[in-house]
């Protein structure tokens, strides 16, 4: 495990150094950071045979109360479906990664009139879930799904909570482990749909203290209300992405290999399938976006981006290839990680590993609840 914050020693010697920090950036573009750090101050690191891991985990439509008869018969809980949080235990026993992402539809309210507090069962499941990663001391990060908007608490509110705890990267503005940004739903569909809150840009270094990948974090949006077809990641993320691309290519010399995580899929994956069909995995339909987005075209521009992996529907677990002009992003679904009920014992688990190497490449996989029944792995570059 990987720690977080600064020791002692080079907080001193970033003291001694300031006046000849502040000199050598003063002429940088805003946001850049001078790449004068030692490999402790990161939260994540390759480890020293050049290997990083990522737990992707999705769609735990988590909620901490039971509907009992009636209306607004709620019965609060203290704690977690036990079947996540047995699978959760022993998936991260045994595949230890470095990060966990968690993909969005985390919580799924069965009641607005019990979240129009502090104390709200929504609030109370992200406390949980947190406390959860925190326990352990596991790095984590997540992006919220078309469901974590239909609680009486804003996505701004879950996102308060979970930047209070140390476990967790993430936050509305630029800070120690990742940039971040959050942006106001176009005015088109500002009258229904949130703002896509927890954009992220997660660096990952070696041990040199050099950034070898990077991992993007996209909110792709919520319908407050219902009817309306899922959103898709807008022009202004694409501009983010496209700014912190090239802040990185700036720091590094050239692009750094990337990947992005986010809710809803796009149309491209649905199109990729159906050229070609799927590399690995089970494809039952996607549930994409039918809105385009530029991002999209953005990656393949760039030629960063070199994986793109989605949640939402909760039985697909394919894998495809999007090619074209001798460009490959690789495009995956990972399967659900939800229990129906707190009495739940049977319901498959699922989450995808992502092995990451600093030439640029990876392997990723599905794991499922016996957790040796690795499946659909899938290498990138595919050649």
């Amino acid at each position: 495990m990987k720690k977080l914050g600064i020791i002692i020693s080079v907080l001193l010697l970033i003291a001694t150094a300031t006046v000849f920090v502040i000199g050598l950036t003063a002429d940088l573009p805003s946001g850049m950071r001078l790449l004068n750090f030692t490999p402790e101050e990161h939260a994540l690191t390759f480890d020293a045979d050049d290997s990083f891991r990522i737990l992707h985990v999705s769609d735990f439509h988590e909620w901490m109360g039971i509907e009992l008869e009636g209306v607004m018969n709620i019965e609060f809980q203290d704690i977690l479906k036990p079947l996540l949080t047995s699978y959760l235990t022993s998936v991260l026993d045994k595949y230890a990664p470095d990060l966990v992402v968690v993909g969005g539809n985390n919580i799924f309210s069965l009641s607005l009139l019990t979240d129009f507090s502090e104390n709200g069962i929504s609030m109370r499941t992200y406390r949980a879930i947190a406390d959860f990663f925190e326990e352990r001391e596991q790095y984590w990060t997540c992006t919220f799904g078309n469901h974590d908007s239909e609680s009486a608490h804003p996505k701004e509110d879950f996102l308060k909570v979970l930047i209070g705890y140390d476990y967790f990267i993430g936050g509305f503005t630029d800070g120690e482990n990742c940039n971040a940004a959050v942006f106001a739903a176009p005015p088109e569909i500002a009258s229904v749909a949130d703002d896509f809150v927890g954009n992220y840009s997660i660096p990952i270094y070696d041990e040199d203290g050099s950034i070898r990948y990077n991992v993007y974090v996209l909110d792709s949006g919520s319908n407050r209300v219902t009817g309306y077809p899922y959103l898709s990641i807008t022009d202004e993320q694409t501009d983010w992405y496209l700014e912190e691309s090239l802040r990185l290519e700036s720091i590094t010399g050239a692009p750094v290999p990337s990947l992005i995580f986010t809710h809803i899929p796009f149309i491209e994956m649905q199109e990729a399938y159906e050229a070609s069909g799927a590399v690995a995995g089970f494809y039952t339909g996607i549930s994409p976006s039918d809105t385009r987005s530029e991002i999209f075209e953005a990656c393949f521009g760039r030629g960063d981006v070199t994986g793109i992996f989605f949640g939402h529907n909760h039985y697909n677990s394919a894998s495809v290839i999007y090619e074209r002009d001798g460009k490959e992003i690789l495009l995956s679904v990972t399967p659900a990680c939800q229990a129906q009920s707190y009495e739940d014992t049977e319901t498959p688990m699922h989450a995808r590993v992502i092995d990451l190497k600093t030439d640029g490449s990876f392997i990723t996989y599905v794991v499922g609840s016996s957790l040796d029944a690795v499946t659909e792995e899938v290498a990138f570059p595919s050649a």
